[in-house]
C-alpha cells in the first residue's frame, strides 16, 4: 500500500478568537505559541518621586534660616516703622497739648487721636505682628518641624503614587510569554503541571489556525482537561486509546512497510549498547520482506504482521493471513533450510512481542481527522510491545508531518523519554522543514533526554525532583562569577576597672623649755647693805601641736569594644541552584532563552486561570508607558513655594549637609532593614556568658 499522509482536518477548525466572549478562558485560543504568562507589577513602572526626602540637617538649616529671617524682619520693622510711629505719636500728642493750653482750637485732641490711629497704629500693629511671628518661629523646635515635614512629604509621595497609578490603570500586569514556533523542549514537571501547560500551550496553537496532534506516551492522560476545553470552544476533537483504537486511528494504513519495519526495529533495540546494528538491520530486513508481501493483499496491520511471523517460523498463521500469502512466505522468502535458520533469531524476537500487541489492536477503518487529535497509550504496565507501539506512533507523526498537504500539524509528545534519540531527532527535523511547531515533554532529565538537552530552539524546566537531574539542568543553565561573603566575625568586649583607696594619718608633737638665771654682786663689809646688788631671771616655754589627716579616693573605668569583619570572595557558582529547580511551583516553569553570548531566564506561570484575572492579556506585555515624573500637582517637577511660618518648613535641597562632628541633629528615623547577613551571632552582649 502506498504511503498516506495525514489528511487536513475536517469539520469546524480552530478559530483565532473565542466564539464565546463571556468565558474568559476562550481568550487562550489566540495565536502563540504560548507557554504561559509573566507578571509585571504596575508599581514598578511608576517613576521615582523627585522631591528629596527631608533630612534633619535640611530642617535644622531651614529652621535657623527662618528664625534669622524673622529676627531681621522684626529689626527692620522696629527701626523704620515702629520707632518713627512712636515718635510721630508723641509729637501729635504734644501738639494737641500745646493747642489745648494755648486755647487754640485748630488742633484738638480728637484730631490728634484720629491722626495717631491713621498714621501710627498700622505701623505699630505691623511691628507687633513681626514680634509674634518671631516668637512663633522660636517656639517651633527643629525636631518637631522635621517630623511634620516628613509626614507632609509622605503624603505628597502617596498622592504622587495615586496619580501615577491612575495613569496605569489600563496597563496589563499579566502578559503572554510567546516562543518561536519551532521545537520546544520541556524537562521535568508533575501531572498537574503538565495538564495546565498543555491547556495553555495547545490552545494557543489551535488559535493559530493549525491542527494539533498530541501523542500521550505516559498513559496518565494529562491532555484530558485540554480536550474538554477545546470542546467547549466548539472545535472538533478525537481521542484514540492505543492499542485498542490502533485500526481506527489510521496509523498502520498511513505507514509503508519500510516505516513500520524501521519503527519496530528501533524500538526492539533501543538502549542496547552499540545500537545492536547487525540484529537491528536483520530485524528490519525481515519485517520489510514480510510487509511487502502483506501490502499486496489486505494491507499491513499488527495482527497480519504477527501471523506472517508465525508463518515464517513454520507455525499456523491464523485467519489474518491468506493461504497465498502463506505460500509466498514459507516458499519464497523463508523456505525450510538455511534461509529460515539464519532468520530464526530475528523471527523469534518478533514473535515474542508482536502477538501480544496484536491481540489488543482493534481493527476498523480510519476515522476522519479533527482539529485536535490525541493518541493515548493505555495505562497498563510498560513492556516491549508498548515500546513498539510508541515507536510506531512517533514514526507515524514523522511521516504525517513530512507528507501533510497544506498546513502541517503541530506536534506535542508527552513522555518523550520513551522514544530513542534518533526517532525524536527525525521528528524534530521533519517539523523544522515544514515549519510546524514541535513540543517535547520529558518527565526526567536522564538517558536520551540529556542528549536532547539544548537541541531545541526553546528550552524550559519545570519542577525537577531528583537532585542529580536538577544538577544536570543547572549545569546547562551555566555558571557565573559573583562576589559572596565567605566569612563574618563579630567581636564584643566589655572591661570594667575600679580603684578604691583610703588613708588616715595622725601626728602629735609637744615641746617644753625652761630657762633660769640668777646672779648677785656685793661690795663693802658684810653689813654694808647699801652697796649690795642682785639680778636674776627665770623663763619657761611649753608648746604642744597635734595634726591629723584623712583621705579617701575612688576611681572607675568602663570600656566596651565592638568589631565586625566581613570577608568577600569571588566564586564561580551556578546561575540557578539545583534546589531552586527542585522547589519550583507545580504551575511554573523557567524558560531559558539562549542568544548570541547571552542567557536570558524568564519565570513563566502556566496556570490557565490567570487569563480570568482583570489585569491579564492574551498578548505579550506592551512596552511600559512613559510617565511624567515629578510632584503630583503638576507632574512637571517641584515648584518653589513662598515661605510661610504657619506651614511646616520645607527641605532645602541646596543646603550642604552639616558635618557629622559639629553637633548636627540626627533625630530618629523609622528603623531601616538591616543590610548585614541573616546569620551573624547574637549582638546582645552578656558579660556573664
Amino acid at each position: 500500500m502506498s504511503e498516506q499522509a495525514l489528511p487536513p482536518p475536517s469539520g469546524p477548525g480552530p478559530v483565532s478568537r473565542p466564539p464565546a466572549v463571556s468565558d474568559p478562558r476562550m481568550l487562550m485560543f489566540t495565536g502563540g505559541p504560548r507557554l504561559g504568562w509573566s507578571f509585571r507589577d504596575r508599581r514598578e513602572l511608576i517613576p521615582e518621586y523627585r522631591e528629596p526626602k527631608p533630612t534633619p540637617q535640611d530642617i535644622q538649616s531651614s529652621t535657623d534660616t527662618r528664625i534669622a529671617a524673622a529676627e531681621a524682619r522684626l529689626q527692620r520693622a522696629w527701626k523704620w516703622i515702629g520707632r518713627p510711629s512712636i515718635g510721630l505719636a508723641l509729637i501729635l500728642i504734644l501738639l494737641a497739648a500745646c493747642s489745648a493750653t494755648s486755647g487754640d482750637t485748630g488742633f484738638s485732641p480728637i484730631a490728634a487721636a484720629v491722626a495717631i490711629v491713621i498714621l501710627c497704629v498700622p505701623g505699630l500693629a505691623y511691628c507687633g505682628w513681626c514680634w509674634l511671628e518671631r516668637d512663633k518661629a522660636r517656639d517651633l523646635p527643629a525636631e518637631q518641624a522635621f517630623y511634620a515635614a516628613r509626614e507632609a512629604w509622605k503624603q505628597r509621595e502617596a498622592q504622587h503614587q495615586d496619580v501615577q497609578m491612575s495613569h496605569l490603570a489600563a496597563t496589563p500586569e499579566w502578559g503572554s510569554v510567546d516562543v518561536p514556533p519551532r521545537r520546544t523542549d520541556i524537562f521535568g514537571g508533575t501531572m498537574p503541571g503538565w495538564e495546565a501547560l498543555l491547556a495553555v500551550h495547545v490552545s494557543s496553537l489551535l488559535g493559530g489556525k493549525r491542527p494539533v496532534i498530541i501523542a500521550d506516551l505516559t498513559g496518565l492522560e494529562p491532555a484530558a482537561p485540554l480536550m474538554s476545553l477545546v470542546k467547549s470552544a466548539g472545535m472538533s476533537t478525537v481521542t484514540w486509546q492505543l492499542p485498542h483504537d490502533l485500526g481506527r486511528s489510521g496509523i498502520m494504513t498511513s505507514l509503508s512497510p519500510q516505516h513500520i519495519a524501521s519503527a519496530i526495529a528501533e524500538a526492539l533495540h533501543a538502549g542496547v549498547p552499540g545500537g545492536a546494528r547487525t540484529e537491528r538491520a536483520t530485524d528490519r530486513s525481515v519485517l520489510e520482506q514480510l510487509g511487502s508481501v502483506l501490502a499486496q493483499g489486505g494491507g499491513v496491520s499488527l495482527p497480519r504482521l504477527a501471523g506472517a511471523v508465525r508463518a515464517a517460523l513454520g507455525q499456523h498463521p491464523g485467519a489474518s493471513v491468506s493461504d497465498a500469502e502463506r505460500e509466498i512466505i514459507t516458499g519464497s522468502l523463508f523456505p525450510p533450510g538455511s534461509a529460515r535458520d539464519q532468520a530464526a533469531p530475528s523471527l523469534t524476537r518478533l514473535n515474542a512481542v508482536l502477538p501480544g500487541l496484536a491481540a489488543n489492536a482493534g481493527e476498523g477503518w480510519p476515522a476522519g481527522p479533527a482539529s485536535c487529535t490525541c493518541l493515548t497509550l493505555g495505562s497498563a504496565l510498560r513492556d516491549a510491545g508498548t515500546e513498539i507501539l510508541a515507536a510506531l506512533v512517533v514514526q507515524w507523526l514523522t511521516v504525517g508531518v513530512s507528507k501533510a498537504q497544506g498546513t502541517a500539524p503541530a506536534i506535542v509528545v508527552a513522555g518523550a523519554d520513551q522514544i530513542t534519540r534518533t526517532q525524536l531527532e527525525q521528528l524534530a527535523d521533519a517539523c523544522d522543514l515544514r515549519g510546524a511547531p514541535a513540543t517535547l515533554l520529558f518527565r526526567h532529565l536522564r538517558d536520551e533526554a540529556v542528549a536532547m538537552l539544548g537541541g531545541g530552539a526553546n528550552t524550559a524546566f519545570m519542577r525537577i525532583g531528583n537532585h542529580q537531574e536538577a544538577e544536570q539542568a543547572s549545569n546547562y543553565l551555566g555558571r557565573h562569577h559573583t562576589f559572596a561573603m565567605s566569612s563574618f566575625t563579630a567581636t564584643r568586649g566589655t572591661s570594667t576597672t575600679s580603684t578604691t583607696g583610703a588613708s588616715i594619718g595622725t601626728s602629735t608633737s609637744e615641746s617644753t623649755s625652761t630657762a633660769k638665771n640668777r646672779g648677785w654682786q656685793s661690795s663693802g663689809g658684810i653689813l654694808d647693805f647699801g652697796n649690795d646688788s642682785t639680778s636674776g631671771g627665770k623663763g619657761k616655754t611649753q608648746g604642744t601641736s597635734s595634726a591629723e589627716n584623712e583621705g579617701q579616693n575612688w576611681s572607675t573605668a568602663d570600656g566596651t569594644n565592638r568589631s565586625d569583619a566581613r570577608g568577600v570572595q569571588r566564586v564561580y557558582e551556578y546561575r540557578v541552584e539545583p534546589t531552586v529547580l527542585q522547589d519550583l511551583p507545580e504551575l511554573s516553569l523557567l524558560l531559558a532563552d539562549r542568544g548570541p553570548g547571552t542567557l536570558r531566564l524568564r519565570a513563566v506561570e502556566c496556570d490557565p486561570t490567570i487569563i480570568t484575572l482583570p489585569g491579564a492579556t492574551a498578548s505579550p506585555l506592551p512596552p511600559p508607558p512613559v510617565l511624567p515624573a515629578g510632584t503630583p500637582a503638576a507632574l512637571s517637577g517641584p515648584q518653589p513655594a513662598a515661605p510661610s511660618l504657619d506651614a511646616p518648613p520645607q527641605p532645602n535641597p541646596a543646603a550642604p549637609p552639616l558635618p557629622g562632628d559639629s553637633g548636627a541633629p540626627s533625630w530618629p528615623e523609622a528603623p531601616a532593614a538591616s543590610t548585614g547577613p541573616s546569620w551573624p551571632p547574637d549582638t546582645s552582649w552578656n558579660p556573664n556568658r
